[in-house]
């Protein structure tokens, strides 16, 4: 997820489960002093900055940022184990992503509303069958690139309040940034079976090499990992 705030000098590289939609909405209500309206638009906030980038950005995933050179760049990142358990919460349990899917495939064997342990020791084969748990469990280096250095600024999720005061100086009025309807449901890495928690560990190995600046499974695993 590529987005260009031209007139701010700003461009925002997301990562599903890691606030973007947040973030989108947020730049959205200041460059047009409303709320995005996802029903007279048609579509969701994130195919509406999509269209804005055609044919400027060659690639959103992995992604081409050299349509964006001379815009402030920031990124927004999340510990993996984290996103993942809220992958769980919000897409299968909330929004029902694998249930819909497997309604137009009647001869799937796949569970529609899975176990949190059926999910995650079975993630391979859910992946493959439905592109929304794919796009949202797909590895941070999909969305950002092997390289963060290519970043001006890099905030974790739990810095949302250094974000909105570093946007608020840089682009010369308040940033707020919107809450998102967040999943009423909870779930706890130690609550999974250890065969779920090795698939997860397994899943995520990548994400912590790419962010081990910022994350990595021992620190994490130390305290209480909830989504």
């Amino acid at each position: 997820m590529i987005a260009a705030f031209d007139s701010y000098g700003v461009a925002f590289v997301g990562v599903p489960k890691c606030m973007s939609t947040s973030v989108l909405r947020s730049f959205y209500r200041l460059e047009h002093g409303a709320a995005f309206d996802r029903a007279s638009f048609g579509g969701n906030i994130h195919r509406f900055y999509r269209q804005r980038l055609a044919g400027r950005v060659r690639a959103i995933e992995p992604p081409d940022l050299s349509g964006l050179a001379g815009l402030w760049l920031f990124t927004i990142i999340r510990d993996p184990i984290r996103r993942l358990l809220s992958v769980y919460t919000n897409r299968v349990l909330a929004h029902r992503d694998i249930a819909k899917a497997l309604e137009k495939a009647p001869d799937a064997t796949l569970e529609p509303m899975p176990a949190a342990d059926t999910f995650f020791r079975d993630l391979a084969a859910y992946r493959a069958a439905v592109p929304s748990i794919r796009h949202h469990t797909d590895p941070f280096a999909q969305f950002l690139g092997p390289d963060l250095g290519r970043f001006d600024a890099v905030f974790q999720v739990e810095q949302a309040s250094a974000l909105q005061d570093q946007l608020t100086a840089r682009l010369g009025q308040a940033f707020t940034l919107e809450n998102e309807q967040r999943s009423t449901a909870r779930l706890s890495f130690d609550d999974l079976s250890p065969e779920a928690r090795a698939a997860i560990l397994t899943h995520t190995q990548p994400d912590y090499e790419l962010l081990a600046a910022y994350y990595s499974p021992e620190s994490s695993l130390r305290r209480p990992l909830r989504a």
